[in-house]
Order: C-alpha cells, then structure tokens, then sequence
C-alpha cells in the first residue's frame, strides 16, 4: 500500500507561519493603555457652538405718480437661521444717465435716504420707504416710445464700515441688493 498525501507541515513551517500571522496582525490590532479616572469623575468634550448663519434679502417696489414722483418701498428681511448683529445701514441710491451716455459717463448719483440698523431677528424684517420728485418731469414713457432719461433707483444693505461680509455674517450677501430702472421724458439742461 502506498502511503497517503497527507499535509504535514514541519515545526519549522509552523513557526514561520505564525511569525507571518503575528507580523501581518501588528498593524490590525493594537491594545492602548487609558488611564483610569477617579470613581465620580467623568472626562467632558466641549463641543463648538453651532452658529446659525443670518441672510438679509431686501426687496423694492417703484411707484410712479402722475406728476413725476416715485414713491419707493422696500423691505429688509432676514431669511437666514440665526439671527443679524452689527452696525449697518440700508440705502436707496438714485443714478441718472441720459441715452446713449451711460450713468458712469453722467456721474450724478444721490443717496436718497439712510437707515441705520444693528439687529435683526431671524424671520424678522423693517421696511425701508422714500420718494423722489423728477425735476422738469414732462411725462412716462409709454410701451414702445423713447425717453430721454433713465433713472436707475437701488435699495442696498452693507456694513456702517463699508468692509465686505466675512463668512458666517451673511449667507448670501448677494441679495442685499435690488434696482429698478424707471425711463422719463424731462426738459434736459
């Protein structure tokens, strides 16, 4: 009878295995000391404070009146989650340009009010109103017809120091702005 092919494996095949298993095994499984607290004492992890990120969003509406005056009513309203807290101010900007010039090449540009404000609640919101008188107003352009001057009025929020909002202070800094251009027909210098 012929012997049968059973696996043997040597002593010294067994130790290099188990070296290889050991070795292998080092980096998987590593036990660490911690030191015991006293009975009663509980170790506590501070965790940041979640600050929730406040969003001024404003909104402007333009009247016309028949004689030339624009009565504008806007609203700031805080959309974010957490609540508004420095030093700003809302402003409503009149630019004037008469075609084809641009408002940069007229240069005139009014601050018309300034509204100054530190807090506001999330969810809350202030409205922000004024008017303007068209001088030499002659009358609104109708669909289709040409003006001979553009007015281009701005409700904007920003900080008193005019610096730019750094992150968490207004999510969307983006919308703290918002025109509208109305076109006259007015007697021109």
């Amino acid at each position: 009878m012929k012997p049968s092919n059973s696996m043997r494996i040597t002593s010294g095949s067994a130790m290099v295995l188990l070296l290889a298993l050991l070795l292998m095994s080092q980096g998987v499984v590593q036990a660490q000391v911690t030191p015991k607290l006293p009975l009663g004492q509980m170790r506590f992890y501070e965790i940041p404070p979640l600050k929730l990120c406040p969003d001024l969003k404003v909104s402007l509406t333009v009247v016309k009146g028949r004689s030339g005056l624009v009565t504008l009513q806007g609203t700031v309203t805080n959309i974010g989650k957490g609540d508004y807290d420095m030093p700003s101010e809302a402003q409503v900007i009149m630019n004037l340009r008469y075609p084809p010039k641009t408002y940069a090449q007229i240069g005139v540009s009014d601050i018309l009010l300034t509204k100054r404000f530190t807090k506001v609640k999330k969810g809350a919101s202030f409205p922000v109103t004024c008017t303007f008188q068209i001088p030499d107003f002659q009358g609104w352009v109708i669909a289709g017809g040409k003006g001979n001057a553009k007015r281009l009025f701005t409700l904007r929020v920003m900080k008193q120091d005019m610096s730019s909002y750094e992150p968490g202070e207004d999510c969307h800094p983006e919308d703290n702005s918002k025109s509208v251009e109305l076109e006259s027909r007015e007697k021109l210098p």
